[in-house]
């Protein structure tokens, strides 16, 4: 072993001088700064809704900036294909997925069979999801919610729109009430 190697093997990064270098008592002040501000903001996102939707906003476009900047450069994906569904009306699909749910054995089944207002919503997704994707394009979760406001006078939130979206894919799959084969 050469005296060389010896010697770089003892050098510290710029983040671990720092860390060395730096005062343990403003360190001390740093994380109790920090540790107020977050139940300061917790507070107010808890008593203020718009303040707390402000936050997810700029949260969300945050990520949206961070997934931009991640794709530069990168060839753009090709859109997902939409899932197959059967030629059913909403009737039908609601019957189906009640079918279904009846003779699931989960945890989720169970809580699904209590909330019949989601089962309708669902079934209503299933129908939308069916039309949008004529063109044979996936539906986007805006022409979802598009479509949700437009026909039902539904308004849902981005998050809502996608549980619905991955829903209707995920009852399509083999074993579901929605497979096409």
């Amino acid at each position: 072993m050469d005296a060389e190697n010896d010697t770089d093997s003892l050098r510290l990064t710029a983040e671990e001088l720092a860390f060395l270098l730096s005062d343990p008592q403003s360190r001390a002040d740093r994380e109790e700064r920090n540790a107020r501000a977050n139940r300061t903001r917790t507070e107010r996102r808890r008593n203020d809704p718009a303040y707390a939707e402000r936050l997810r906003n700029e949260d969300r476009l945050r990520q949206r900036r961070h997934r931009a900047k991640a794709a530069i450069g990168q060839p753009e994906r090709e859109p997902d294909p939409p899932v197959p569904l059967p030629a059913l009306s909403a009737a039908d699909a609601l019957r189906r997925l009640e079918a279904h749910l009846d003779a699931a054995a989960t945890p989720q089944a169970a809580q699904l069979r209590r909330r019949p207002e989601a089962l309708r919503r669902y079934a209503a997704a299933f129908e939308l999801y069916r039309a949008l994707s004529d063109r044979g394009e996936r539906p986007t979760r805006g022409a979802l919610a598009a479509a949700f406001a437009a026909r039902l006078g539904l308004a849902l939130t981005p998050s809502q729109i996608q549980k619905l979206r991955d829903q209707v894919e995920g009852f399509a799959r083999p074993g579901g009430p929605w497979h096409a084969g």
